[in-house]
């Protein structure tokens, strides 16, 4: 346990030399199952607390059909099959082109970098997202108004846009960073194909989480 806080913490700070240390490790599976459960866990209770305050979407329609007044609701039970969907997704695409070009890297050693970075780059939201569904939750702010003013010209939707923008830049440095580390391909077909990978990740992601 140790050893996984240890290459979660220096991800942040050090993602080149994590990941080349993390895909030498054993038990990649099961590190990487741990990896993806802290934003699995963290997006589930921010849906359990939305649900908790009464909270609904609104200005975007979620695309699946479920009413806005029940779609937190159900997203309870949405998020961590998809969020699995889209890792393995993701990490498939970068695998299979990977390897088309040259790549000498294993399905295991991605999944697990891969997982770490979604781990890592989610916080960029979650930073915002999870301490907001709390205090609706507990009744300090109320969720309808608090969706409102986060698209509005306000305060909270800069903070937003902050956090958001803080999530998208650290996907598009540390899938890059796996696909250079992992199949040792050359930055161009790093930044190329692990762009592509979060563009396939975050399409599926919204589909199901809005």
């Amino acid at each position: 346990m140790k050893t996984l806080i240890s290459d979660y913490y220096l991800t942040v700070f050090k993602p080149r030399k994590t990941f080349e240390e993390l895909i030498i490790k054993d038990n990649l599976y099961k590190r990487s199952l741990v990896f993806i459960s802290i934003p699995i866990v963290c997006y589930s209770l921010m849906y359990i607390f939305l649900t908790i305050a009464n909270g609904a979407p609104s200005t975007l329609t979620p695309w699946l059909n479920i009413s806005k007044e029940n779609y937190y609701s159900i997203n309870r039970f949405l998020l961590a099959p998809s969020m699995i969907i889209c890792w393995f997704t993701a990490t498939s695409f970068i695998q299979v082109i990977s390897r088309l070009l040259g790549g000498a890297g294993t399905f295991e050693q991605t999944l697990s970098t891969i997982s770490l970075s979604i781990s890592i780059a989610m916080w960029g939201a979650l930073i915002h997202d999870l301490p907001m569904s709390f205090l609706s939750a507990v009744g300090v702010i109320d969720a309808s108004q608090h969706e409102i003013a986060m698209n509005s010209p306000t305060i909270f939707r800069t903070i937003l846009w902050i956090c958001y923008s803080i999530y998208f830049i650290a996907f598009f440095i540390l899938f890059p960073i796996s696909v250079r580390v992992v199949h040792k391909l050359n930055w161009i077909k790093s930044i190329i194909i692990g762009s592509l990978a979060f563009i396939i990740f975050q399409t599926i992601f919204l589909i199901f989480n809005r």
